[in-house]
């Protein structure tokens, strides 16, 4: 946990930070759009995205990075409560997916894997905090890390799929790198905690 002289510091960096890059997402989506166009027959080449399709890439970028700088600050804030609760509530939203999957087309592997991780990243972490199960903590860190990395590559899928923006999609892995972070930095807290303590 950060001491109370350390969060102005921390804040400081975290605002800097999402400015900083939303900055140099404006800049570079601005080439990005600038350079892509299309041809229209009878009118000649036009812009592929409109004003307001650039803003609504912008701002919504901008929800997904404030989103994640957030819930990064409160966890470098208290590492130990967000570690722990970001995957409770990441472990829900895998229980809504998987009722979702089974209801819906979706390949059966999609819904059996969202209902196991829904059940097991509440249970883990419960073990994690209340009980200091160092297995428990490995293995909840180790689920988070690999959503991070699957849901960054599912992104675009699941935006094709719920016609949702990119940006939205990416607030989930952006989560999980963030309690993976901050589990990570707990590490100390479960040398030699082989075992569940009653």
């Amino acid at each position: 946990m950060s001491t109370p002289s350390q969060i102005p510091r921390i804040a400081i960096l975290t605002v800097g930070a999402f400015i900083a890059l939303n900055i140099a997402f404006y800049v570079m989506s601005g080439s990005y759009f600038e350079s892509h166009h299309t041809v229209v027959e009878g009118v000649g080449s036009m812009p592929a995205y409109t004003a307001d399709q650039a803003m609504r890439v912008r701002v919504w970028f901008a929800v997904f990075s404030g989103i994640v700088a957030l819930f990064g600050l409160a966890a470098a804030v208290r590492p130990r409560t967000l570690g722990h609760l970001i995957p409770v509530l990441l472990g829900a939203g895998h229980l809504v997916g998987a009722f979702a999957a089974f209801t819906h087309s979706a390949p059966a592997v999609v819904g059996l894997t969202l209902l196991v991780s829904g059940i097991l990243m509440p249970v883990l972490a419960w073990h994690s905090y209340h009980h200091r199960s160092r297995a428990a903590w490995a293995f909840l860190t180790a689920m988070c890390a690999v959503f991070a990395v699957v849901e960054i590559f599912g992104a675009p899928k699941v935006r094709g799929a719920l016609d949702l923006s990119l940006w939205l999609t990416m607030i989930l892995p952006g989560l999980n790198a963030v309690a993976v972070a901050a589990l990570v930095s707990l590490r100390a807290d479960y040398i030699d905690r082989d075992t569940v303590t009653a």
